[in-house]
């Protein structure tokens, strides 16, 4: 029975990992601590659902039934099927994979301790709060970012650049 033990272990969270916790049915299918946490991470990132009051909890869940209800009624009226749906969808959709497709450039962007406090060192002037020159400590981070910004325009640029002189481009103002 024991060298058993490890399997039954296993199967045992992998049923709890299977199954997340159902806070709500509507009409049949679940509304999970999964879709509230979700939801909170939209709502307010970094906060999660099991952090909330009680009270709170059930205003996040009525909030999530109201929005399968209405997902529910939107879905049944057919407005996905008219051509103002379709034409607005199609443009948003264009929308969101340029902006996936942004923030995966941007992932692949790097920049290390090095640029930034030889930026700190090149721009000392600029690192002050009131007339106090802020550590490079207490900059780093943002300067980091601003150069990994810095960084990204210039990708872009090229990109477009090159995107451009491949390209028949007729401005016609």
């Amino acid at each position: 029975m024991l060298k058993h033990l490890p399997l039954i272990l296993l199967t045992a969270t992998t049923l709890t990992f299977a199954a997340p916790v159902t806070l709500a049915t509507i009409n049949g299918k679940a509304i999970t601590l999964n879709d509230a946490n979700a939801f909170m991470s939209k709502a307010i990132p970094g906060t999660s659902f099991e952090k909330l009051d009680a009270k709170t909890k059930r205003q996040v869940v009525d909030q999530l039934i109201n929005q399968s209800l209405i997902k529910d009624l939107v879905l049944k009226s057919g407005i996905e099927n008219t051509p103002q749906f379709k034409l607005s969808y199609s443009a948003l959709k264009d929308d969101l994979a340029v902006d996936m497709w942004m923030k995966q450039q941007l992932s692949k962007i790097t920049v290390n301790e090095k640029e930034a406090k030889s930026f700190y060192d090149s721009n000392g002037e600029k690192m002050k709060q009131g007339d106090k020159k802020l550590t490079f400590d207490q900059v780093k981070g943002e300067i980091m970012q601003f150069i990994k910004m810095e960084k990204f325009k210039a990708q872009m640029g090229k990109t477009t650049e090159t995107l451009r002189a491949n390209s028949k481009v007729e401005v016609k103002l």
